[in-house]
């Protein structure tokens, strides 16, 4: 699961005005940031309690429980991103069978300005996406670098 971040916010560590913290009980987050989350409930009528797969903060501040003004974030229930191919040239991204680069494992290539659908996954310590073109049952998923890529929410906002 996920948050992803549509306005310019903070993580709380209590659902009070910000102004009322400390900032050490506080983490801005800016337009697009994205955060795996284990859980989150609605807490009242203006915030999400959500809690993190790791914790964040410092010393006695460090939590996996947070809150965030509900405007400000989208949640997303599942671990799927979505992006376009977002390339320089008119060539074609290669999505591959494995997540290296080799001539040899190209499956099949996705022309410029494609909308993709993506699992977020790592390989070798790099970002790589499991992914295939959004709404393309013909298509398998294949590993694409993460270098060509331009991220937003289904809603569009770009991250």
């Amino acid at each position: 699961m996920r948050l992803i971040v549509t306005h310019t916010t903070l993580l709380k560590l209590r659902p009070v005005d910000s102004s009322s913290l400390a900032e050490s009980q506080k983490i801005n987050l800016s337009v697009g940031s994205r955060l795996i989350i284990a859980s989150y409930e609605d807490q009242d009528q203006d915030h999400y309690r959500i809690t993190l797969v790791a914790s964040l903060g410092s010393g006695k501040d460090k939590s996996m429980v947070w809150y965030v003004y509900k405007p400000h974030a989208l949640m997303i229930p599942y671990d799927r991103e979505f992006a376009m191919v977002n390339l320089s040239t008119d060539s074609k991204l290669n999505v591959r069978s494995s997540p290296n680069v080799a001539s040899n494992n190209v499956i099949y290539q996705i022309p410029n300005q494609i909308d993709l659908e993506l699992i977020e996954c790592c390989y070798n310590q790099e970002l790589w996406w499991l992914g295939k073109p959004l709404n393309d049952q013909k298509k398998a998923y294949g590993w694409i670098s993460a270098k060509y890529l331009k991220l937003y929410t289904p809603e569009g906002c770009s991250a």
